[in-house]
């Protein structure tokens, strides 16, 4: 059910899009979260977007069609497949399983936790609400940017549990992906325009959605449903952009009753080339997939590689980054003005995250300012860098649990290949380096276990690395995944339920 935006007359940088199909919503059932709430965030822009008064909408949306397909998605025409033989040297049962590999010593596992704190404690409960998702609900959704779908692979099981198209045409090229606080539903930015929002949990997914009675929805890699016909895939919002990779939820806000997270935003960004000389933020209703807000950043130029990550901090306001060497560029806008602030960082960022002290930490492209990352803290207006050791970057960087902020290298000191290196939050002390494969890396995120997750776009795989076995685990069955962003709502939950100002 598609959604167009109307952009905004000559000369307002502030534009509302077309209302959806009517009747034709799913509205997502989260998990139980906790009382960490939202307070708003100070005015820190220093360039204001203007309002416009909104235009009237109007709707365009195609009308369902009676499906064709059943639970086999291997029937439906225009279906992207991924053919390959798989073989595991690990037992796991339902779904996809690809070639599941395990290295290193001890035990699987890792840390255990379901409240994120810095110093990896134990849950804490506020009220009647716990915070974040549940343990036993832990999936990383993985962008396959080759055939335009989007993986939903088991973090505990390494089991591919569903796969889904993610534009019509095939043509998406998806990249980014964002995860709810409580892991019920992700969204995932196409380069060539568009977000999907899909549901996790079968119980929350809408059966009638297609028009034919009962679920109909993917169960792994090879059974991926033609477009409008998997009942999981709540909305899609198209964009008029040539490139658009940020996307990041916002906590929403907390309902002290069913403990469950309301009003929940969406925040993307893109712009098309040529024809846009800045870029536009787009501020998305959750539920519906309708545009509610849209900014043009003035100062933060348009090109294929900007805009290019985003994230949210524990206020809910979003910060954005380009990959442009020269014209390096890092935004903020405020989720209760829209006002916004551009930054001209010290080094070329590559990958993006907020730690949760509410500071954004950038990964250095090949090692810019001599340095691998950049921390930069609001408040005070100064940047930090890693630099006691030196890693070229491979895009992806988060924090885990115990104030670790885990990123992606090409090489280390010049020298080793292909692993990952974590930096203290506080020191900026880079640490020795763990060597994972030698395959071009990009993604990296943390699972509720503590797990470290990096994407081998190179090698078709995915790869678990447990912070205190150094096991290795690798799933093999993916195609194309260039994702990095918070690709299991692990970051989300980090930085609204430990920051003492969320």
């Amino acid at each position: 059910m598609p959604h167009t935006i109307i952009p905004p007359l000559p000369g307002t940088s502030r534009a509302h899009s077309i209302l959806p199909d009517a009747g034709r919503y799913l509205v997502a059932t989260l998990m139980t979260v906790a009382a960490c709430g939202d307070n708003g965030g100070d005015t820190q822009g220093d360039t204001t977007a203007a309002t416009a008064t909104p235009t009237n909408p109007t709707t365009s949306a195609s009308s369902p069609t009676v499906p064709t397909t059943t639970d086999s998605g291997d029937s439906a025409t225009g279906t992207p497949t991924t053919a390959g033989s798989m073989s595991a040297s690990g037992t796991t049962s339902g779904g996809t399983t690809g070639q599941v590999s395990a290295t290193g010593t001890g035990e699987s596992g890792g840390i255990k936790f379901d409240l994120p704190t810095p110093d990896g404690g134990g849950r804490e409960t506020q009220g009647v609400c716990d915070c974040g998702s549940e343990l036993e609900f832990s999936y990383i959704w993985i962008a396959n940017t080759n055939n335009s779908t989007l993986t939903k692979l088991n973090t505990q099981t390494m089991q591919e549990e569903g796969r889904y198209l993610t534009r019509q045409d095939g043509q998406g090229s998806p990249s980014r992906t964002s995860v709810t606080i409580s892991g019920g539903a992700v969204a995932v930015a196409n380069r060539n325009g568009g977000v999907t929002k899909v549901i996790a949990r079968h119980a929350d997914c809408d059966p009638l959605r297609n028009g034919q009675p009962g679920l109909q929805t993917s169960s792994g890699k090879d059974d991926v449903l033609a477009w409008d016909q998997d009942d999981c895939v709540a909305w899609y919002t198209a964009f008029p952009y040539t490139t658009q990779r940020p996307v990041a939820w916002g906590a929403g806000t907390l309902n002290e009753v069913t403990c469950k997270y309301e009003d929940e935003k969406l925040w993307t960004g893109g712009c098309q080339e040529g024809v846009d000389a800045n870029v536009w933020v787009n501020r998305l209703n959750g539920d519906t997939g309708v545009v509610e807000d849209s900014i043009s950043i003035t100062g933060f130029e348009c090109s294929s590689l900007s805009p290019y990550g985003g994230a949210i901090d524990s206020k809910g306001n979003f910060w954005m980054t380009n990959l442009v060497p020269g014209q390096d560029r890092m935004a903020m806008v405020d989720a209760e003005t829209l006002e916004f602030k551009v930054l001209t960082p010290p080094i070329t960022p590559y990958g993006m995250t907020v730690d949760t002290k509410d500071r954004p930490w950038l990964a250095s492209w090949l090692a810019t300012g001599q340095a691998s990352a950049a921390r930069y803290d609001p408040v005070m207006d100064t940047w930090d860098l890693a630099t006691n050791n030196v890693a070229y970057v491979m895009s992806g960087i988060q924090e885990d649990a115990k104030g670790r902020m885990w990123m992606n290298y090409w090489t280390y000191n010049n020298s080793m290949t292909g692993g990952i290196i974590y930096i203290d939050r506080e020191t900026m002390q880079v640490s020795e380096p763990f060597e994972i494969s030698q395959c071009e890396r990009r993604g990296l995120s943390i699972d509720l276990d503590g797990n470290v997750w990096t994407t081998g776009a190179g090698c078709n795989s995915a790869f678990r690395f447990n912070p205190d076995t150094k096991e290795v685990a690798t799933y093999d069955q993916l195609d194309g995944p260039y994702t990095y962003s918070d690709m299991t709502g692990w970051a989300l939950q980090n930085n609204t339920c430990s920051n003492p100002n969320g």
